[in-house]
């Protein structure tokens, strides 16, 4: 018999937070999946902080998840950007998370003629921004 691998896909907010609180029962869970190797990834459609800052988020309600096991929009983005056009630029309306993104597989941020303009999440929208986009 083929012993079967187990991989896990779960959403962040709701599911293993609510707000900046642990849903409860999510730290065992995350402690049996650790403890039996286990692999999974920690999903968010929230664009606006990177790998590292959610894992700080995360931290803080007692859940240790590494960098690597979070996977956000803005890298979604920035990895489907990079394998359209390797080495590209964009215009970017959009926080940390997903600048840093962009920055990281090479790309050019820039208003000058940009091979792509980028919504993505912020806390503040720019009516000049988004015209000039």
């Amino acid at each position: 018999m083929v012993a079967m691998t187990w991989n896990y896909l779960m959403d962040m907010d709701g599911v293993l937070v609510h707000e900046e609180h642990l849903v409860p029962g999510v730290d065992e869970f995350l402690a049996e999946l650790n403890a039996n190797d286990i692999r999974f990834l920690v999903l968010t459609n929230n664009s606006i902080y990177t790998p590292r800052d959610l894992r700080a988020r995360l931290l803080r309600t007692g859940l240790d998840v590494p960098e690597t096991s979070i996977w956000t929009s803005a890298l979604a983005t920035a990895k489907f950007l990079d394998s359209q056009r390797p080495g590209g630029s964009a215009f970017v309306i959009g926080e940390a998370g997903l600048t840093t993104a962009l920055h990281e597989v090479g790309y050019v941020l820039t208003d000058r003629d940009p091979d792509y303009v980028v919504l993505g999440e912020t806390r503040t929208y720019s009516f000049t921004a988004i015209t000039r986009a």
